[in-house]
């Protein structure tokens, strides 16, 4: 009995330390999932501010050619270029060329052959050609005087008439073989700057792979979104300004520019208007490709509502189609998270404006709203 009592005591020794462990422990968990979760904020703000009217947008050139070979075979040679310094050296991107400059060109000498075989077939059909269009004539005095049936003049006909057809074939393939001759060679097809440029000397290029991207940017194009409330007071000629960069404030940055392209429809995930504003670019300052942001004077709605960022807003759980933001209570640095069911309205560039649910001046979480939950606690930095 002895052991017997030892043996449950140790049992139960060895259980209330289990359990106080995993008491510390669950402690321990609850702790940190107190742990407040750091966050930035901004106050709701009215739509009538003006950085509501800026769009982000990108630069484009206003022509641009991806130029392909139309045979393949290994690169031999690289268009060149002089630098600065008057060196000579392959034509890369960023580059300047004139129109006809040889930007790339395939080995020549296989092309070059079956020109040379496609030229004696002329010449050997043509000789036939002219054989048989002799002997039609001597057949035809023959004929005349009775000297050869109708059979035989039909045949010297008929003769006459595939060496005919035949010099025709042999000129059409002599033809084909001088146009894939010239296509070992490809040529800018106007002044402009080189975009791209992805073959090198011994590359193995084949038909429609890309070579060379030339680009006409003395015109560049600001390519920005637009949604449907703005689209409607835009048009062809409108007026806007371009700022250099996605932040771009000073008067220094802006460039004029004007809208050239509306697009009919909205793209299908964004459901916003692409619309394009061109802008004058002789000393070539404004790269392709750079962030820029578009100034829309009509951006601004009319009636008063609020905005907040993007960034702000997450999928209200449990409902597939409904929107949310987090807004903090009070003004201090620590605060709970409350989730705010909200009704969107329409997106003006970097934000979002709000017909219902939120009120100027609180605090809506920009930074941080995908790890929060309803009543979550969190730290406001900087």
């Amino acid at each position: 009995m002895n052991a017997i009592h030892v043996a449950a005591r140790a049992a139960l020794v060895v259980s209330c330390g289990f359990a106080v462990a995993c008491a510390r422990k669950s402690d321990h968990g609850e702790a940190s999932s107190r742990k407040p979760v750091a966050v930035k904020v901004r106050k709701v703000e009215p739509t009538s501010d003006a950085t509501l009217a800026r769009f982000s947008g990108t630069l484009e050139p206003a022509v641009s050619v991806k130029m392909a070979f139309r045979v393949n075979g290994y690169v031999e040679a690289i268009g060149e270029v002089k630098d600065a310094n008057g060196k000579v050296r392959s034509a890369d991107k960023g580059d300047f060329v004139k129109k006809g400059t040889m930007l790339a060109r395939v080995r020549a000498a296989d092309y070059s052959q079956k020109v040379a075989t496609a030229r004696a077939t002329v010449e050997q059909a043509r000789s036939d050609q002219k054989l048989a269009s002799a002997e039609l004539s001597r057949a035809q005095r023959l004929f005349d005087s009775k000297a050869i049936s109708k059979a035989e003049f039909d045949g010297m006909v008929a003769k006459a008439e595939w060496s005919s057809a035949n010099l025709k074939g042999a000129l059409a393939r002599e033809g084909e073989a001088s146009v894939a001759l010239e296509d070992t060679v490809l040529r800018a097809p106007m002044d402009g700057v080189i975009l791209s440029r992805d073959v090198e000397i011994g590359s193995l290029v084949a038909p429609g792979q890309l070579a060379v991207t030339v680009a006409d940017t003395r015109t560049v194009r600001a390519a920005f979104g637009v949604p449907q409330s703005l689209v409607e007071k835009l048009q062809v000629g409108s007026r806007v300004q371009v700022f250099l960069g996605a932040e771009g404030d000073s008067p220094a940055q802006a460039r004029d520019a004007t809208v050239s392209r509306i697009a009919p429809a909205a793209d299908s995930r964004g459901r916003v208007f692409s619309v394009e504003a061109e802008l004058p670019n002789p000393a070539g300052v404004l790269r392709p490709g750079s962030v820029v942001s578009v100034h829309v004077p009509d951006a601004t709605p009319s009636e008063a509502s609020v905005a907040v960022p993007l960034s702000a807003v997450v999928r209200t759980p449990g409902d597939a189609r409904g929107f949310s933001v987090f807004v903090l209570d009070g003004d201090g640095a620590r605060a709970k998270a409350s989730l705010r069911t909200i009704k969107l309205g329409d997106v003006l560039g970097n934000s979002v404006t709000v017909s219902d649910g939120l009120r100027l001046g609180q605090r809506v979480v920009t930074v941080g709203a995908a790890l929060l939950h309803d009543g979550s606690e969190t730290v406001v930095i900087p």
